[in-house]
């Protein structure tokens, strides 16, 4: 009778303790999975800007590359004031 009772009693504990411990895990997935999705999240923002930055700074460098070709070449040998200001006003 004593050992009937003390098995059933082990035998709670060891319910009692898987079921605690399924449950800690299912929290602490869930608690990583929350934290990967925010990082790909943020991963993704980062690269949307990348790419809109990689843009506006290809169309400023179109923008730069019109700009000096539509200068008329006065001499052949030199830059024209209008250039040598342009790449001073760069720097």
């Amino acid at each position: 009778m004593i050992a009937r009772r003390i098995g059933a009693i082990g035998f709670l504990t060891v319910s009692l303790c898987w079921a605690v411990y399924s449950l800690g895990y299912r929290a602490a997935l869930a608690d990583f999975q929350a934290d990967q999705l925010a990082q790909i999240e943020a991963g993704q923002t980062l690269e949307r800007e990348r790419q809109r930055l990689q843009l506006e700074r290809d169309q400023l460098a179109q923008k730069l590359e019109e700009q000096a070709h539509a200068d008329p070449v006065v001499v052949d040998q030199c830059l024209s004031p209008d250039r040598v200001r342009r790449l001073n006003a760069i720097r």
